[in-house]
């Protein structure tokens, strides 16, 4: 998985000599075919080294791919491999999202893919429930996986609040010795009574266990009755206000409903930060602190003064970032390096952030754009 110990592996990889000769390798689990393409892959950067590079021998970097020539290809659930490899040191790791066929040879460690896995990766928590029981879903790196609750998890209302004697008259409810509730009134009002404490217990125990301990959004999936009745008695911080499916969970099939549930989820995640993005943008563009014109945006980025770069996947400007931001276009390394790389190493470097979003989730049509920091914004005034 991508993620900011990935991301300072590459920081740190970016100070050792260059150039850099970067492969992203899609995993497709069947031995034959990633073998093929991995030689394929190594051969074209061999290649490409020696003619844009002349000076730096394969020998130097051959270490780094080694260990995959004839190891395995796989790692779990990864869907690819990106290998990151300089003539005296390297760094790999496998992604659970999917990747292009890439090789590239940059004056930086290609570091765009660990930003654009690092985007496309959100790890929440799915509540599935039901009006007397319920199930929890996990999705880190895209994948949900159900668990596989204990024996004390209030999984049923009959698991949680024990035996009811109860009729229209007089009720009472207790578990065990002890008696929790009773009073007298109709059956509609205990089932109701005993409903909402049932919720109550699922909502402890589920912030208790899972969500004050993972610290990861909590999704509900319920009907919408539940969803107004679960909502109204919640203390869970992490169950979140806007993303929600509204269906009634098919807790006896829970395993085969998570595919579907978790890409409507999903989309309805990415909607909503396109949105906040959007307006950010929108905020920042009329305090007049967004920046898109390469030069002004290289140089305010080298001084440190970018508190936010979005670039559009895929998107390529020749060139390479120089120590006081010009960009050098004069040979055959910089006219095949892409700018926006060393943009998001620069700015990652000074503690900004760095999204690399397709076309529909950028804030502007630009493939590029910056915010500048606050403090920058006033010394402009």
């Amino acid at each position: 998985m991508a993620n900011n110990f990935d991301l300072h592996a590459a920081l740190t990889l970016a100070t050792k000599p260059g150039p850099f000769v970067t492969m992203t390798l899609p995993v497709t689990g069947i031995p034959a075919t990633d073998r093929t393409q991995f030689k394929s892959l190594l051969q074209s950067g061999r290649n490409r080294l020696a003619e844009i590079a002349p000076n730096r021998a394969w020998a130097a970097y051959a270490a780094a791919f080694e260990p995959f020539s004839h190891g395995p290809l796989t790692n779990g659930s990864a869907a690819g491999l990106l290998i990151m490899a300089g003539p005296t040191a390297s760094y790999h790791y496998w992604l659970h999202t999917p990747v292009s066929a890439t090789i590239t040879v940059t004056y930086q460690p290609n570091v765009l893919p660990i930003l654009q896995a690092r985007d496309q990766t959100s790890d929440y928590d799915l509540l599935l429930l039901g009006r007397d029981a319920f199930e929890l879903a996990q999705v880190r790196n895209g994948r949900a996986e159900l668990v596989n609750l204990p024996l004390d998890a209030p999984e049923t209302l009959e698991q949680a609040l024990g035996d009811e004697l109860r009729d229209r008259g007089r009720w009472q409810r207790s578990a065990g010795e002890h008696t929790h509730y009773s009073g007298t009134g109709s059956l509609d009002s205990a089932r109701a009574a005993d409903q909402r404490n049932y919720f109550m217990m699922v909502d402890a125990y589920v912030a208790q266990h899972f969500s004050n301990a993972d610290q990861v959004p909590l999704v509900l999936v319920a009907s919408a009755s539940e969803q107004g009745n679960f909502r109204k008695l919640s203390q869970n911080a992490y169950l979140d206000a806007t993303v929600r499916v509204v269906q009634g969970p098919n807790l006896a099939a829970a395993n085969q409903t998570l595919a579907a549930l978790t890409v409507n989820v999903s989309n309805q995640r990415h909607l909503q930060a396109t949105h906040i993005r959007e307006d950010a943008y929108a905020k920042a563009r009329q305090g007049e602190r967004v920046v898109q014109d390469l030069g002004p945006l290289a140089t305010a980025a080298v001084q440190g003064q970018l508190e936010k770069l979005w670039l559009r996947d895929n998107a390529f400007q020749p060139g390479h970032l120089a120590e006081k931001g010009e960009i050098m276009t004069a040979t055959a390394l910089s006219r095949q390096n892409n700018l926006y790389n060393d943009l998001a190493l620069i700015v990652s470097k000074f503690g900004g952030q760095v999204q690399v979003l397709p076309a529909d989730a950028m804030p502007t049509s630009s493939p590029v754009a910056a915010q500048l920091r606050l403090r920058a914004a006033v010394t402009h005034h």
